[in-house]
């Protein structure tokens, strides 16, 4: 039996004045998603370092991680073959301009907290509820 390749992605959940950052993509299929900037990890990154070289490629933001422990989700992609890991985390914009990676993301927005998690219909909605949670947390102010 052969073992299921796995890939690794890392970005940043950026949050701004009870605002979030999401990204809109493409599908396969043709349909728009939305989620978080993220990508694959170069050799010899962190996870972080990698989250925040991706936030800036896609959107053009520099950030700061105000949060080293990620929040993880996963799914398939390449047709079932291939187990990817996302490892997303808590970030605020330090400057920067919103200047889009054209071939990878079609629009940029600043949504409402609260009203971000409709965006998510996928497993994107655990990673969603999990930042929920940390932010109810009385200690931590984001």
């Amino acid at each position: 039996m052969q073992t299921m390749k796995r890939e690794k992605s890392c970005g940043c959940i950026i949050l701004k004045d009870d605002r979030v950052l999401l990204i809109g993509s493409r599908d396969s299929e043709g349909k728009l998603y939305w989620s978080f900037p993220k990508g694959h990890q170069e050799d010899g990154e962190t996870d972080t370092e990698t989250a925040i070289r991706e936030t800036k490629e896609e959107v053009g933001l520099d950030t700061e991680i105000v949060d080293e422990k990620p929040i993880k989700t996963w799914h398939l992609v390449h047709g079932g073959t291939v187990h990817k890991d996302i490892l997303l985390f808590i970030a605020k914009p330090l400057g920067g301009e919103i200047k889009m990676q054209e071939e990878e993301v079609e629009k940029v927005e600043w949504v409402q907290v609260d009203e971000a998690g409709k965006y998510f219909d996928d497993y994107y909605s655990s990673a969603w509820e999990e930042l929920m949670n940390r932010l109810k947390r009385p200690y931590i102010n984001y």
